[in-house]
């Protein structure tokens, strides 16, 4: 007979920040299926980069998301670092249009912000610090 370890089971706050991030992938899906409208309806070039960065965004996402159950410790920090380069080129974004506000930097970001939060609480330091059983 084998010696079962048994892992203690995930905090609530990851379970949340988990489903965040699920939202996060599939608005993304979404959002990418209209700029992949977009593109092939006029050919209108300047929306590539629109659709280069919603492909690839939403690419990492998944990925980061597919590799949760390893519980390494740098896949939180990886995570966390992604958020905020989303963030961060949202506000370039922003100021290249001169339209930052209050609003946009938190009010549209605020599923980012949830998992950067979450993700920097206790209980997730210890939960992907422990190693998987």
């Amino acid at each position: 007979m084998t010696n079962s370890v048994k892992a203690p089971p995930m905090p609530g706050t990851l379970k949340a920040a988990q489903f965040i991030i699920t939202l996060e992938v599939a608005f993304g899906l979404v959002g990418l299926a209209f700029t992949l409208a977009g593109f092939f309806s006029t050919f209108d070039w300047g929306i590539l980069p629109a659709l280069i960065y919603a492909a690839g965004s939403i690419a990492l996402f998944g990925w980061l998301l597919s590799r949760w159950s390893s519980r390494r410790m740098y896949l939180r920090w990886a995570i966390i670092a992604v958020h905020l380069l989303v963030i961060g080129a949202s506000i370039l974004d922003l100021a290249r249009f001169s339209t930052v506000t209050w609003n946009a930097v938190f009010g549209y970001q605020i599923l980012s912000w949830a998992v950067i939060v979450l993700l920097l609480l206790p209980s997730a330091g210890r939960w992907f610090s422990e190693s998987r059983a």
